[in-house]
């Protein structure tokens, strides 16, 4: 462990350097591989790193994450999502938290539809935000519910499972199928907490709207393709009738059969999606290129090694107590890491301790996505505050105050998946 410090402090503080002085991730995280190839190997460097970016770029799993983008983008530019919002308005307005409980749910389907916590903030936000304002309802709790509620890293079709299970060699499938009922769990304790809110402080939920059968029976159609589309990709998945790069590809032709059964169809809107998807996937596959062949010359200098002979040979400390403190080293990252940096940057290291230690790499996969998606509503860095920043125009600290009931819900979503890990492994378990 001797000759490994200097490569281990070079690593570490070259990526510090990167990441304080602004530099794209994936330009940092290649230059960080680049100076350890150079200075603590003698492979043939340039041949490595082509070949790994070459594989990476033609997986064919890897097409999933355009497809994934692409289906969200296509359903946000044709307004469906506006539809989405609008039809669940009157099946909640009668529950404690009236329509407060949409936003928590709208953000629940909206997660499935995007695979991104980011852009499910981003748009609910944009439609949530003016709505309930004129209604009368009080900023604060709308943000809260858009910030903590948007858990696109882990209600699948999540991007964050593709690169995870790429970087670790699980299954993306078992991976989506154990989101799910993590992710409808921690919907719900939201819920809860949002209506017991209600019934403490009438004051931040305005009168109730009246509601006949007629409103629920023509909210139906405005929900019931989405969700149904939603239905299709996850259960061709669970069902194993199709990869999950198939899924996406028939999730991308439902989104547009909807966007000429609501009438939404034009080219513009199509160039928009695309474009867009391009710049999004473009990016995320770049970082994750980079990432790879930074995590390959950190398994050949043998670091998650000696780091996991390090944890196996202790008879000090208990797994659970090294798990602690991986949850508690992913909290302190995520105050100044975006979440997807985050996993990317530590993954390689950690995960290896994670499997010295016996715990399952589902479970440890759907774990760390909490763990992401607290960072993104962790200040000072955290990408969802920002959004809805820029949505609301509150100050930045007042939207804070808000996240911390949600992330004291999450984090005891992660002691509920500590205690109970069959929450995350009975779907998967039970897969064809």
């Amino acid at each position: 462990m001797e000759t490994l410090w200097l490569p281990i402090v070079v690593l570490l503080g070259t990526l510090i350097v990167f990441l304080v002085s602004g530099l794209w991730l994936g330009v940092g995280l290649s230059l960080v591989a680049i100076i350890c190839y150079t200075n603590f190997t003698d492979l043939p460097m340039t041949g490595i790193i082509t070949r790994i970016m070459f594989s990476q770029s033609t997986s064919y799993t890897l097409m999933a994450i355009p497809m994934f983008v692409l289906m969200g983008q296509i359903l946000f530019f044709s307004g469906i999502v506006g539809h989405l919002y609008k039809g669940l308005t009157p099946w909640v307005s009668r529950l404690p938290g009236k329509l407060l409980q949409t936003n928590v749910i709208s953000c629940t389907l909206m997660s499935a539809i995007t695979g991104s916590t980011v852009a499910t903030a981003a748009t609910i936000s944009s439609i949530a935000v003016p709505t309930l304002r004129e209604r009368g309802y009080a900023t604060g709790p709308v943000v809260g519910t858009i910030g903590g509620a948007s858990l696109g890293l882990l209600i699948p079709p999540s991007l964050y499972f593709i690169i995870y299970g790429m970087l670790t060699e699980q299954s993306i499938s078992r991976l989506y199928t154990a989101g799910l009922l993590p992710g409808l769990m921690t919907q719900l304790m939201f819920m809860i907490f949002v209506g017991a809110l209600a019934l403490l402080r009438p004051d931040l939920t305005p009168g109730r709207e009246p509601v006949t059968k007629r409103d629920l029976l023509l909210s139906l159609p405005r929900i019931l393709p989405t969700i149904g589309l939603i239905a299709l990709v996850l259960g061709m998945i669970y069902l194993g009738i199709s990869t999950v790069t198939e899924a996406a590809a028939i999730g991308v032709l439902g989104a547009l059969i909807l966007m000429i059964g609501f009438r939404r169809f034009n080219l513009q809107d199509i160039k928009a999606a695309l474009f867009n998807t391009v710049r999004i996937s473009g990016m995320i596959i770049f970082i994750m290129m980079a990432a790879m062949v930074l995590s390959n010359i950190i398994g050949y200098l043998g670091i998650p090694t000696q780091l996991a002979r390090m944890v196996t040979e202790s008879s000090v400390v208990s797994p659970g107590i090294i798990f602690l403190f991986i949850v508690l080293m992913y909290l302190f990252l995520g105050t100044f890491l975006d979440g997807m940096a985050m996993v990317l940057l530590t993954l390689p290291v950690v995960f290896p301790v994670i499997i010295a230690l016996g715990y399952n790499p589902i479970w440890f996969g759907v774990v760390l996505a909490l763990m992401i998606e607290i960072a993104q509503i962790t200040p000072p860095l955290g990408f969802g505050i920002y959004v809805l920043q820029s949505s609301t125009g509150l100050p930045v600290t007042h939207i804070m105050k808000w996240q911390l009931p949600f992330v004291s819900l999450m984090l005891l979503a992660v002691l509920l998946l500590y205690l109970f890990p069959q929450i995350a492994l009975y779907l998967p378990a039970t897969m064809h």
